[in-house]
């Protein structure tokens, strides 16, 4: 029977049904079924994945008073769980009944309590406990440098970090991914991302495949420290190989090429690729990505494409900048598309923005420029109307034989109080 009851809690712990063994093994307790020492290890096991080792630590004990010796595993767990929310000194606790009762603890365990001494800050003290385990007679494992590693990158110490590698390896040891992406991190949060770029190589040449993680946080790094063209080439080399790209690390690249792209024309074909390859994801570019790109398609010529993405900005309800607008006007007006121009202008208005005194005299500059003087004057009216000077007045009134006098078709709520 107790056989039967214990697998039936195991079944449920394993199945994350938590609650239901929990209630399972108090009724248990209440019609005094004795137990053995798998129901309290299974039970223990339950309380940690609720993330309660408070309750883990009670049954613990309640089985070492029943005369039950728990295993090294279930030590570990309660160990581990304590560690994870933090309570490093429980730990400990935990650690030193382990002695008291005779259970050594195995490798595992010690490395549950160095990754808890990190997750605190300890990291000094980890050194030192891994340092401690080295003169043992247990033998450290990749984990075991990973974790300490970690907690030195996290810190602003990733020299440090790198001397454990180099120290991991002279002690026979292969590092894994997780080894590598702790100094990724670790060289993006100091400010010397391109650090990561020889990294990287030595990653590869240990025969170490860098995952999405490796990439993203070294594209992370790059960008967040200005090295776009350095990013620009890590980004090609992780789609070539077919990984995908974390979706705030594209629209972070994308502004940074929009930027470049201004002063270098080559750049404007990487502009159009990475802003396809966020759409084709299924992502939405940020708002002031897609102001960015706007921005570059109307500097770069092609306005109809910026008036297309502008409209779509609009539709899905994240309206461009003023800044945007004025951008698309000028490239307008610079092409002599004055209507054009005039509807963007209207439609500034239209969605709640006040249009700006440099979105009327990129108007009235081009309306000037063509002899619309009448057009001119709509403008500027329009502008004093809305409470707006353009600072740039329309031209005299020249003869009326020599003046073109084109309708805008400016609606009259635009020129309305």
């Amino acid at each position: 029977m107790l056989k039967d009851f214990n697998n039936l809690l195991m079944d449920l712990v394993e199945a994350d049904k938590l609650d239901v063994a929990e209630k399972l093994f108090q009724e248990a307790q209440i019609y005094d079924l004795v137990l053995d020492s798998r129901t309290f290890s299974t039970i223990i096991k339950c309380y940690c994945k609720k993330n309660e080792p408070h309750e883990a630590k009670q049954v613990l004990d309640q089985m070492i008073e029943k005369g039950f010796s728990p295993n090294v595993v279930t030590f570990t767990i309660v160990i581990s769980s304590f560690c994870t929310r933090g309570r490093v000194k429980k730990a400990f606790e935990v650690y030193e009944l382990m002695g008291r009762v005779g259970c050594e603890a195995n490798i595992q365990t010690y490395n549950c309590l160095m990754k808890g001494l990190c997750y605190v800050g300890k990291v000094e003290e980890a050194y030192k406990f891994l340092m401690k385990i080295k003169k043992s007679c247990i033998k450290l494992d990749i984990y075991s440098y990973n974790t300490v590693m970690d907690g030195f990158c996290k810190v602003g110490r990733s020299d440090e970090g790198m001397e454990l590698l180099e120290e991991a390896l002279g002690d026979g040891l292969k590092p894994n991914v997780v080894t590598f992406n702790a100094l990724f991190n670790g060289y993006s949060r100091e400010g010397r991302p391109m650090e990561g770029i020889e990294l990287l190589k030595r990653m590869k040449e240990r025969d170490c495949q860098p995952d999405c993680v490796s990439y993203n946080t070294l594209l992370h790094g790059l960008l967040k420290w200005g090295k776009v063209m350095t990013a620009r080439k890590v980004y090609k080399e992780m789609v070539g190989i077919g990984l995908e790209v974390d979706e705030r690390i594209m629209n972070t690249l994308l502004r940074g090429l929009c930027r470049r792209s201004w002063r270098n024309e080559e750049l404007y074909e990487d502009v159009e690729d990475v802003f396809e390859r966020i759409k084709n994801a299924g992502f939405t570019p940020y708002p002031e990505t897609h102001c960015l790109v706007i921005q570059t398609l109307a500097i770069r010529g092609e306005t109809d494409k910026a008036l297309a993405s502008l409209n779509e900005m609009i539709r899905v309800g994240n309206p461009p900048t003023l800044i945007t607008f004025n951008v698309v006007i000028r490239a307008l007006c610079n092409e002599g598309r004055v209507e054009d121009a005039t509807l963007v202008l209207i439609c500034i208005s239209e969605i709640g923005k006040i249009p700006g005194g440099t979105s009327y005299r990129l108007l009235i500059k081009e309306c000037n420029r063509q002899g619309r003087v009448v057009d001119s004057y709509k403008l500027y009216a329009a502008a004093l109307k809305h409470g707006v000077s353009p600072k740039r007045p329309p031209r005299k009134m020249l003869e009326a034989g020599s003046m073109r006098n084109f309708s805008l078709g400016i609606p009259s709520h635009f020129l309305s109080e």
